[in-house]
């Protein structure tokens, strides 16, 4: 696929990620939404009237709002020095001399070409499987892109991408986050950790060589992850018992340069799996137990699993080791946490087959000239003539075709191509219209293109489809051996783009047009024989080819004067009445080089037979 590396990115496909979300959130948000409105129904009855001043004053707002937003920039309130300014920084060309309203129209003209070109690029791609050449290594491009809609980050992903046998060189381009391996027919991606609403992804590609038209599977996805979901927000927990570990003690250092002062800090340790709220701490000593030497202040410390908390040094003087008494309150945290393992499987998705064939069909002129070569034309030499031809494209593959090119080259000033208007296009035997433009006709080559079939009217190539371009190459009086060796290529490809398709037929498949040096010669006699009683003859006409070409559509016309009867015919003729004579018509549709026929009748009648009396005629 040509630039995939580049059509496959994080934003094309972060964007086709966020719509399955849309589509997944969407189903539970409407069921949220009925409940919702079923009590906002019962609310707004109540408060009707105020409800409907509000939405006034809202819709008001909106359409404000709406107006601002959709209301064009007024370039006429522009000088023409301002309009100038702005052509020239958008690279818009203006005449020289043009007017205020010709500049105005340019700028139109090029923002709306700028709004096209945006749409067709964010069209001509998508996420979708392409078709791949027949009897050919393709380059497949990949790109897996994972979305969490968690809320919270999940962990331990590991992402496994089967890779049917079919495919070799399989080469990692690109990871967004975290590793991929290649295993044996696997790809492993893992990621540690993925937070919500990231997506990650990773490209890759791999050749095959196919020589079948069946579809290729490309190996299936297996993901496995781990995650963490809270449900305290939707518990209400009245009370509950809690048992844990719980460790503390107070650190007692008498300081080295004053004997009998002591600092002191209390030290609490959670070894428990919960979270810990310390919300009431009391240290004092047994003479004074209204003292307490810790103030918590307004916020209770809290302890994760593992914690440790350290409260403020305090001082305290004495001469003897210092005894201190200790009321810790503490409770558990009420949380609820479950630990979400995942899996998800994605079936393969299959590459469609991209395949085509074409034919070269040249037919006789209308002068036939026999020839035993195979795949060979003859004309005659010194003689205009229009060969017909049709140039047959088929889509024999498993992938609609969106763009199709014919193409026949090797013409000269002996055989010339046709004109435009000469050629026509047929789809499954249909005439279709083509835009002049994408017909290319110079003094060597004819081209027809039909680009972007999927948007256009004639809708893209199916399989099995047929694509024929018909017209007439024009013989202009070749000499005599000159010959017409063509050329000619086929070419197509898929949507979304993949590789060029071509097909080009063998040289054995054309045929040629050779021109050879023929003239017809032919010899046409009669022969007028007395036999037995007077007034009888026999008639003898003889027609010979002597050339080196078949004598096609010949007519024989022989009249028989009125006071003759005729019959005994060895090949029945036509039989005109005519004032003074009868016409006898005999219609030889071919006759070979070589070849002779004789056709013998008699006659009978009263007086003399005079050959001047009976003209031959032909």
């Amino acid at each position: 696929m040509p630039d995939a590396n580049n059509i496959l990115n994080l934003k094309d496909i972060e964007s086709d990620l966020i719509k399955l979300k849309d589509e997944a959130i969407g189903v539970e948000a409407e069921a949220i939404e009925e409940e919702e409105e079923e009590e906002k129904i019962e609310e707004d009855e109540e408060s009707e009237e105020e409800e409907e001043i509000e939405e006034e004053e809202i819709e008001e707002d909106e359409v404000e709002e709406e107006i601002e937003e959709e209301e064009e920039i007024d370039y006429n309130s522009w000088t023409v020095a301002e309009l100038k300014e702005y052509c020239e920084e958008n690279d818009i060309e203006i005449p020289s001399g043009a007017k205020k309203a010709e500049i105005i129209e340019l700028i139109n003209e090029a923002e709306a070409s700028e709004e096209e070109e945006e749409y067709d690029v964010a069209e001509e791609y998508g996420l979708e499987s392409f078709g791949i050449s027949i009897n050919k290594v393709n380059t497949v491009y990949f790109a897996i892109g994972m979305y969490s809609l968690f809320e919270r980050e999940i962990s331990d992903i590991v992402v496994t991408k089967n890779i049917s046998e079919k495919f070799e060189n399989v080469k990692i381009i690109d990871v967004s986050i975290g590793n991929a391996e290649l295993e044996g027919n696997q790809i492993k991606w893992t990621i540690t950790e993925l937070d919500p609403e990231v997506t990650a992804l990773i490209k890759f590609t791999a050749d095959i060589l196919v020589n079948t038209k069946d579809s290729v599977k490309t190996g299936t996805i297996e993901v496995s992850y781990k995650g963490t979901s809270s449900f305290t927000g939707g518990l209400e927990i009245e009370n509950f018992d809690g048992l844990t570990n719980n460790k503390h003690y107070i650190d007692i250092i008498e300081r080295d340069e004053e004997p009998g002062v002591w600092d002191c800090r209390l030290v609490f340790e959670n070894p428990s799996e919960f979270k810990i709220d310390l919300f009431k701490i009391d240290i004092h000593t047994s003479d004074e137990p209204d003292t307490n030497f810790i103030d918590l202040g307004e916020v209770s410390p809290k302890l994760p699993a593992g914690a440790q908390w350290n409260s403020d040094l305090w001082q305290y003087y004495s001469d003897d080791y210092p005894t201190f008494q200790k009321e810790i309150y503490f409770r558990v945290f009420s949380e609820i946490e479950a630990d979400v393992n995942g899996t998800i499987a994605i079936e393969d998705v299959d590459l469609v087959l991209a395949s085509i064939t074409g034919e070269v069909i040249i037919e006789e002129p209308e002068v036939k000239i026999p020839t035993e070569e195979e795949g060979v034309i003859l004309l005659p030499s010194y003689k205009e003539s229009d060969i017909p031809t049709t140039l047959k494209y088929v889509n024999d593959g498993s992938a609609p075709i969106n763009e199709v090119k014919i193409t026949q080259k090797r013409f000269d000033d002996k055989f010339r191509p046709p004109e435009p208007d000469e050629v026509e296009v047929l789809k499954d035997g249909k005439p279709i219209d083509v835009d002049p433009e994408n017909i290319l006709i110079d003094d060597n080559s004819v081209q027809v293109i039909l680009p972007d079939l999927k948007d256009s009217p004639i809708g893209m190539l199916e399989p099995d489809s047929v694509i024929e371009v018909k017209y007439p190459i024009h013989a202009d009086n070749p000499p005599q051996d000159a010959e017409f060796v063509t050329d000619v290529i086929y070419n197509g490809n898929t949507y979304p783009l993949g590789q060029e398709l071509e097909y080009i037929p063998e040289p054995e498949e054309i045929p040629i047009i050779k021109v050879v040096h023929v003239r017809r010669k032919f010899r046409l006699g009669k022969k007028i024989t007395p036999i037995g009683a007077l007034g009888s003859y026999q008639i003898v006409i003889e027609y010979e080819n002597l050339g080196n070409m078949p004598l096609k559509d010949y007519t024989i016309l022989d009249k028989v004067p009125d006071n003759f009867e005729y019959g005994e015919f060895s090949l029945e003729p036509e039989i005109t009445d005519e004032k003074g004579s009868d016409t006898l018509k005999w219609s030889i549709e071919e006759l070979e080089e070589g070849n002779k026929i004789e056709i013998s009748y008699e006659i009978n009648g009263s007086g003399e037979y005079r050959p001047s009396d009976a003209q031959l005629l032909h």
